[in-house]
């Protein structure tokens, strides 16, 4: 009998460290699912680590702020600007789509656009593909294009390389928004 107490209580102090060496990610180091319900939710991969909006200027400012549009020539297009602050990084990424007409993918200058800059980096080292120095991989894609409910969604994913900074991978990126 005195054999059975302590081989339970082992158990019991086994399972008990185990449970204690489980490691859940924190919720800020998870993206979110790539959906397509208008969920609001914005994310991707910066060199690996999780990005996603969050905090405020304290302007009143959405973040992530959304517009869907038309411009001078009558062509949708969208924007989402998004920033992390205040964090020690102050970092904010803005992508958006041009001539936005349908489902699909978009590149080049004029249908797919982005800059990023983080406040931890070289102030030369923001990046824009209206930098001509930049070398630019990748682009956009927009997987719903629900305009009468007011939902977009899509994936995005690039790399920028410009000269004497460190290179720019943006990976995994999901949108999924309501307008």
């Amino acid at each position: 009998m005195k054999l059975l107490k302590i081989a339970w209580l082992l158990a019991i102090a086994g399972s008990s460290i185990f449970a204690g060496c489980r490691k859940d990610k924190p919720q800020e180091d998870i993206l979110p699912p790539a959906t397509q319900t208008g969920a609001g939710t914005f994310g991707c991969k910066i060199n690996g680590k999780v990005y996603i909006p969050k905090g405020t200027s304290g302007t009143g400012t959405p973040n992530p702020k959304i517009q869907y549009d038309v411009d001078l020539n009558g062509n949708p297009y969208l924007s989402i600007e998004t920033y992390q602050y205040p964090t020690n990084v102050n970092s904010g990424l803005i992508i958006s789509f041009g001539y936005l007409t349908n489902i699909g993918f978009y590149s080049g200058l004029d249908s797919f656009r982005f800059a990023y800059g983080s406040l931890n980096t070289n102030m030369n080292c923001g990046i824009s593909t209206l930098d001509t120095t930049i070398k630019v991989n990748g682009g956009g894609q927009i997987t719903k294009l629900d305009i009468s409910n007011r939902i977009i969604s899509g994936l995005f994913d690039f790399t920028s390389l410009k000269s004497g900074c460190e290179t720019v991978r943006i990976t995994e990126g999901r949108f999924d928004i309501k307008f």
